[in-house]
């Protein structure tokens, strides 16, 4: 018997019902041990007492007992059924909560609407003959795409909700995923809709879009979120979501790819476009390599940029391009990558590389920048690996700095003071004023990685028994702004020191094993700043 019912029989009424025999009252005991003949009579009347009130014990345990099992069974269904009930209701609140993110998100954030005439003419000219697709997957759709699709409203124009349709003029905003969802007043196109028979029929395939087609027809959105294979799938996507927008949207000029954990700085990178040449084969963005066979691709999440030459070259001449890759999908790990194959071999010439665009498209959070001279002084179209808030942090960042330099591009120069810890900010501080009472001018913090031991500008020192003594000999090291000291395990004696030299960067949380401590040289830091000072920055 399981516990619960234990517990219920425990807590069941008990029907008390009180009775009494008449005849007792009158009768007398009597003992005798041999019958005697006069007793006959009051014998017999004992034995039809006795087997009266058997009967009436009978009766009584079995109406006890009827009642027992009505409200035993009456109640352990009535529970299951109250249990199956609770169950219903609790899946259909997480799913109210869940889809009724994008709404709790627009009641708690305010981000200025934007409007058509904010827009400056030559920037507006581009962005209307602008597709851009934003990928993501079902799993993360409900947490990631909400800030994105404000921030679309916001930054691209108010009802982009509208692409597609007739009289709407704007970008093109396209949303692909693993499956068809609804967000607001958003659709999001399912990128696998229309993968080849022969992706269909592959066994990973089959299954895992199999499973995430049945949680969601379910309305298992827990499960939906904790879905592991939703990686596998999303190679997939890239060169099938390309082959729908191109068909939706063929008379583009430029074509820019993107994904929920982005943040896009659109006025810099439309800007941009605006210089550009889109009747050349070409293709923009974070240049990475595939180690299977040392080709070249544009990352999917930095964005990318594809001219509409090269869509034309290649979706536009076959409407079945995308399955012509489907093998070298199957054997690959990412389908940006063989996105970009595709697309460079297929070109007329092929493409050997990417657009030159210096440093502006960046794989990093704006903490993981390598500040240096190369980079400074240069416009910044976007940022990668973040979170909503990150996200949210980003896009009021961005509005402050274009309320203090309205007509001026973003450069990494004015992110920088957005991104330095605080213990770091004062330390700049006090080194420019020369006022250091109570702060702090190197400042350090445990549990950080600012760098990484094989970055550009980075010098190893040597093996110390603590962070006094590395932080000693960055300040004894010219040009070092930035130490960072580890031992493997927090048993070792001793641990090995690395410099950081004419550069300055942030760093992120470590959160492994052994010690990582990471520190600033505050004044130097200022002298970084003001030697790189942008006094004559591009336009675009």
């Amino acid at each position: 018997m399981s516990d619960d019912k234990r517990d219920l029989e425990r807590r069941t009424t008990h029907i008390v019902v009180p009775y009494t025999d008449d005849e007792e009252a009158s009768s007398s005991a009597t003992t005798t041990l041999l019958p005697q003949p006069q007793a006959s009579t009051s014998t017999s009347k004992a034995r039809r007492r006795c087997w009266r009130l058997a009967v009436l014990v009978g009766a009584m345990l079995a109406m006890c007992i009827g009642v027992f099992e009505l409200l035993f069974h009456g109640r352990e269904v009535e529970s299951l059924r109250a249990a199956h009930e609770q169950i219903a209701q609790l899946k259909h609140d997480l799913s109210e909560q869940i889809q009724g993110g994008y709404y709790k998100i627009m009641a708690a954030t305010y981000l200025r609407p934007s409007t058509t005439s904010d827009v400056d003419p030559k920037l507006k000219a581009v962005m209307e003959k602008s597709v851009i697709v934003l990928k993501t997957g079902s799993s993360v759709a409900y947490d990631r795409l909400p800030v994105q699709l404000l921030l679309a409203q916001q930054a691209l124009h108010p009802e982009v909700y509208r692409s597609g349709e007739d009289g709407y003029k704007g970008p093109q905003l396209l949303l692909y995923s693993d499956a068809e969802l609804h967000l607001g007043e958003f659709e999001v196109h399912n990128a696998l809709a229309n993968v080849s028979d022969y992706v269909r029929k592959q066994p990973d395939f089959a299954r895992q879009y199999a499973q995430l087609q049945k949680l969601l027809q379910d309305d298992d959105l827990a499960r939906v979120k904790e879905f592991q294979d939703g990686w596998n799938l999303d190679k997939w996507k890239f060169l099938y979501m390309w082959q729908d927008a191109y068909h939706r949207q063929p008379e583009a000029e430029w074509y820019i790819g993107y994904e929920a954990d982005t943040y896009v700085l659109w006025p810099s990178l439309f800007a941009y476009l605006g210089t550009q040449n889109s009747s050349q084969q070409q293709m923009y963005g974070c240049a990475s390599i595939l180690v299977r066979n040392q080709e070249l691709f544009a990352n999917g999440g930095c964005p990318y940029v594809i001219s509409s030459a090269l869509m034309r070259a290649t979706f536009g001449k076959d409407t079945d391009f995308a399955a012509k890759f489907d093998k070298e999908v199957e054997a690959s790990c990412c389908g940006d990558a063989e996105l970009s194959i595709a697309l460079r071999k297929s070109a007329s010439p092929p493409i050997q590389e990417l657009a030159p665009t210096g440093g502006r498209f960046v794989n990093d959070r704006p903490q993981e920048i390598t500040f240096d001279e190369n980079n400074f002084c240069e416009p910044v179209f976007n940022f990668h690996h973040l979170t909503p808030t990150e996200i949210q942090w980003l896009a009021n960042m961005e509005r402050q700095i274009r309320t203090a330099k309205p007509n001026a591009p973003v450069l990494s120069a004015d992110i920088f003071d957005h991104v330095l810890p605080h213990k770091l900010l004062d330390a700049v501080s006090a080194a420019g004023t020369k006022s250091k009472k109570g702060v702090e001018l190197n400042p350090m913090l445990e549990d950080w990685e600012a760098f990484g031991s094989g970055d550009n500008g980075v010098k190893k020192g040597k093996r110390s028994k603590d962070v006094e003594q590395c932080k000693a000999e960055c300040v004894a090291s010219e040009g070092c702004t930035t130490w960072f000291w580890i031992k493997v395990t927090e048993t070792d004696e001793d641990g090995d020191c690395y410099m950081l030299h004419d550069r300055v960067r942030v760093g992120k949380a470590y959160k492994g094993t052994g010690v990582r401590t990471s520190g600033w040289i505050g004044e130097r830091v200022l002298d970084f700043k003001n030697k790189h000072e942008c006094k004559n920055p591009p336009t675009v």
